[in-house]
């Protein structure tokens, strides 16, 4: 039925006008009617057009999104921890007063090294002097004696001999010069034992090393056991504490530790903790160190408790986190490909991941859980 010439709904449409208004004529709608329904067909052609049209654009590609990323490394990495050390040499030892006496000489001064066998102190002993004295003085009078009496011994023979002396007179002077002979050796042993004691007022160096402490002034009086010098070798170590609960996170003998200038390794581990940190005595054998390093320096070292000796690693902030676990974004023919790992040992700022990823690959670093993996990437690099 043409919509326009009317129904039983538009007769009764039109006969519902307000009767103060003018009926239009039968058979024909309203010019208000007449307009609505011809836009209204309008915009269906207009659609249908639309379309139909061979032209028509396609969806638009999502925009590229900016992001940066850094290129992988390959090789060794460790991680570690970082500790103070003080420096110390390898070995010390006491040097101790042996006789009574003034210190009169301290001829190394504090930190300089010495030779073996190099003179470290010197001691006057006025009494020790005397009894040298006095022993040299014995043993004189003792060959003085001994000279007479075998000379005497001699005469006493050749009279004997003539007839004119006993036999006991001879046995006498025979006893005599034995006597004075055994009085000679006496003297000589005194002044062998004295000889020594002199030679104990100088302390020599032990073996080649460094002075590290003088525990007297020269003028002072000292006693036999007085310590003299604190004196140690020339061969370094460092002395650091650690919390014995990081003991069992790899700190072991035998570990590796770096330090400016020079590298060691643990050589020592206490077994007891001690002081309210619980801290543990760890000692560093050093094998290499700058010639500037002096005993009783503090240096920063850095303690390796993981070390891998090739691998691939990224920086820490290329790794991200999901329901499925640690993973990187590689940087694919201009996308972004999600990779899972596992993290390995950290080292200034880049961690070794497992499985590794190819030599030269490119990773998304910083807000990797922001990224569209379906988006093109606008790739920034950033310094390494």
């Amino acid at each position: 039925m043409n919509v326009l010439t009317g129904t039983a709904e538009a007769r009764t449409y039109f006969s519902t006008r307000s009767p103060g208004r003018r009926s239009p004529s039968r058979g024909l709608p309203s010019r208000g009617t007449l307009t609505g329904r011809t836009a209204l067909v309008a915009l269906l052609a207009l659609v249908a057009l639309v379309g139909c049209s061979p032209d028509a654009p396609a969806p638009a590609d999502p925009l590229p999104q900016a992001v940066r990323v850094s290129t992988v490394r390959q090789g060794p990495i460790a991680e570690g921890r970082r500790y103070l050390a003080t420096v110390a040499p390898a070995d010390t030892v006491r040097v101790l007063a042996q006789v009574p006496g003034t210190v009169l000489e301290l001829p190394i001064a504090q930190g300089s090294s010495a030779k073996r066998q190099q003179v470290l102190a010197r001691i006057g002993a006025p009494e020790l002097a005397a009894r040298v004295a006095r022993a040299r003085a014995e043993g004189l009078r003792a060959q003085q004696q001994r000279d007479f009496a075998c000379d005497h011994l001699d005469t006493d023979r050749g009279l004997a001999a003539a007839g004119v002396m006993t036999s006991e007179q001879l046995d006498t002077s025979e006893s005599n010069c034995a006597t004075a002979q055994l009085a000679v050796e006496a003297a000589r042993a005194a002044q062998d034992d004295v000889g020594a004691a002199s030679g104990k007022t100088v302390e020599a160096a032990p073996f080649e090393g460094r002075v590290l402490e003088h525990f007297v002034d020269v003028g002072q009086a000292v006693m036999p056991g007085t310590p003299l010098v604190l004196y140690g070798t020339t061969e370094l170590q460092l002395a650091l504490r650690v919390p014995q609960g990081e003991l069992a996170s790899g700190v072991r003998l035998g570990a590796a530790v770096t330090f400016a200038g020079g590298r060691g390794e643990v050589s020592e581990i206490g077994g007891q903790a001690k002081g309210p940190g619980a801290l543990v005595d760890v000692l560093v054998s050093v094998h290499e160190a700058d010639a500037a390093l002096m005993v009783g320096a503090t240096v920063p070292v850095r303690l390796v408790v993981a070390e891998l000796r090739d691998t691939t690693s990224v920086p820490v902030d290329a790794v991200g986190t999901d329901a499925d676990g640690r993973y990187v974004l590689l940087v694919q023919d201009g996308r972004a490909v999600r990779r899972p790992v596992t993290l390995g040992p950290t080292e200034s700022g880049w961690v070794a991941v497992e499985p590794g990823l190819p030599a030269g690959s490119t990773v998304i670093v910083r807000a990797v859980d922001t990224v569209n993996l379906h988006a093109p990437l606008l790739a920034v690099r950033v310094e390494s």
